[in-house]
C-alpha cells in the first residue's frame, strides 16, 4: 500500500511504519531540562519480552565481529535519510492484558496468509486500548497472565467489538519471530520486538537489539532473522529486511557529549544493533508509543513532533555485521503457537472485521 503524506510519498506495507518529509524536533538551542529524562514511569514495560532460547534480540554482538563486505556502501545509502525516532505516531502503541481483560473475537479482513480467512476468538483487549492514530494502526497487546504478546495491524474499534486489517500472537516468552512471517511487521518479526523502553531511558541501559526501518530495502527475501519481506528496491546498496548493524564498538560514546537518551540509544547499537524490520518512508528507529503511558515518559523535547532527530549519534560509524543469504518466505500453511493455536481459517468474506462484540466466556 502507498500512503501519500504532505510533501512525500510513505512505502507501508503489512506494518509500513512510515516516514517521510518530516522536520523533527533537533537539540539545537532546548533548555537543558527539555533533555531529562522522566523518572517513576507509569505504563507497560516490555523491555524483557522475547528473551527465549535462540532469540535474536539480548545476545550481544561480539565485539571482533567484522563488517561485511560493502559496509560502507549500505551505511552511505542508510545515511541519505535523517536518523529519526518515530515516538508520537507511526509506532507500537502496547498495552497490558489481565485475568479480567475483555476477550474478543478479532476477524482479520485481509488474508496474509494465502490459506484463506484468519480468525482468532479469546483476544484480551483494554478498555482503554487505542491503536497507533496513523493510518498503519499499529497496536500491541501483552497478556502477562497468559504469557501471549498479541499485535494488530490496522487495529480498529467496531460496534462493541474490535477488528483489523491483521492480527496475529506469539509467546511471550519466544524469540519474537513468526516462522511464516505473518506477523504484524512486513519482516515476520513481531511488533512488540526491539522498541526503545522509557523505563530503559530512565536506568541508563538497554539490553536488547532496536528495529529500525528505512525506504531500500532490498527485494529478493529476507535474511535472518527475518521470515519475510516486503522489499522492493535492486541494487548493490539496499538492505535486505533481517540485516543487522551495529555502531562502531571503539566509539566512547560518553565522550560524544550526546543528550542522556541518544546516549543510552547509542550504547545499545554498541552492543546489541539494530535489526531492518520494515520498509518505510525514512530511516526510524521505534519508541513504544507514549499514548500507553499515564503521563509523557520521554524527555519534552521529543513530545513536539512524531518524529524525534537523532543524528547527534554518529550514525556514519555504522557496520553492517549481517546481510545474508538472503532467503524464500514459508511457502505452506501458516505455522501456529500456543498463543494462535485457537485461529479459525474460514474463506475469507468480503469486508471482513471484527464479530462487533465482546465474548462473555
Amino acid at each position: 500500500m502507498v500512503l501519500l503524506a504532505t510533501l512525500a510519498v510513505l512505502v507501508a506495507g503489512c506494518s509500513g511504519s512510515g516516514g517521510g518529509d518530516q522536520a523533527p524536533t533537533t537539540t539545537a538551542n532546548a533548555p537543558a531540562d527539555a533533555e531529562k529524562i522522566p523518572t517513576g514511569i507509569t505504563g507497560p514495560d516490555g523491555s524483557r519480552l522475547f528473551t527465549g532460547a535462540g532469540n535474536p534480540w539480548t545476545t550481544p554482538v561480539p565485539d571482533g565481529t567484522a563488517p561485511v563486505a560493502g559496509s560502507d556502501r549500505y551505511v552511505q545509502k542508510l545515511l541519505t535519510e535523517r536518523p529519526l525516532v518515530s515516538v508520537n505516531g507511526w509506532t507500537i502503541p502496547v498495552y497490558d492484558a489481565d485475568a479480567a481483560t475483555p476477550k474478543y473475537t478479532v476477524t482479520a479482513s485481509e488474508d496474509h496468509t494465502g490459506h484463506g480467512g484468519w480468525v482468532i476468538p479469546g483476544v484480551p483487549i483494554p478498555a482503554n486500548a487505542k491503536p497507533d492514530p496513523q493510518e498503519d494502526g499499529h497496536m500491541v497487546v501483552v497478556d502477562r497472565q497468559a504469557g501471549c504478546v498479541y499485535e494488530f495491524w490496522q487495529a480498529r474499534k467496531e460496534g462493541s467489538g474490535w477488528g483489523a486489517s491483521w492480527v496475529n500472537a506469539t509467546p511471550a516468552d519466544g524469540d519474537g519471530i513468526y516462522p511464516d512471517g505473518i506477523s504484524a511487521r512486513a519482516s515476520g518479526l513481531s511488533a512488540g520486538a526491539g522498541l526503545i523502553w522509557p523505563q530503559e531511558l530512565a536506568a541508563g541501559e538497554i539490553n536488547h537489539a532496536l528495529v529500525f526501518a528505512y525506504p531500500y530495502t532490498r527485494s529478493g527475501g529476507p535474511v535472518a532473522p527475518a521470515t519475510s519481506s516486503d522489499g522492493t528496491t535492486g541494487g548493490s546498496d539496499a538492505l535486505p529486511e533481517g540485516a543487522r548493524l551495529r555502531l562502531d564498538p571503539s566509539i566512547d560514546v560518553d565522550s560524544l557529549g550526546l543528550p542522556p537518551a541518544q546516549t543510552v540509544i547509542a550504547k545499545a547499537l554498541q552492543k546489541y544493533g539494530m535489526i531492518l524490520a520494515d520498509t518505510a518512508g525514512g530511516f526510524t528507529l521505534y519508541a513504544a508509543s507514549p499514548q500507553s503511558f499515564a503521563s509523557f515518559p520521554y524527555p519534552q523535547s521529543w513530545s513536539h513532533d512524531i518524529w524525534k532527530d537523532v543524528s547527534d549519534i554518529p550514525f556514519d560509524k555504522l557496520q553492517v555485521v549481517n546481510d545474508g543469504p538472503q532467503v524464500d518466505k514459508h511457502d505452506g500453511p501458516p505455522i501456529t503457537n500456543r498463543c494462535n493455536e485457537a485461529v479459525l481459517q474460514p474463506p475469507l468474506q468480503d469486508g471482513g472485521g471484527g464479530d462487533g462484540g465482546g465474548e462473555d466466556d
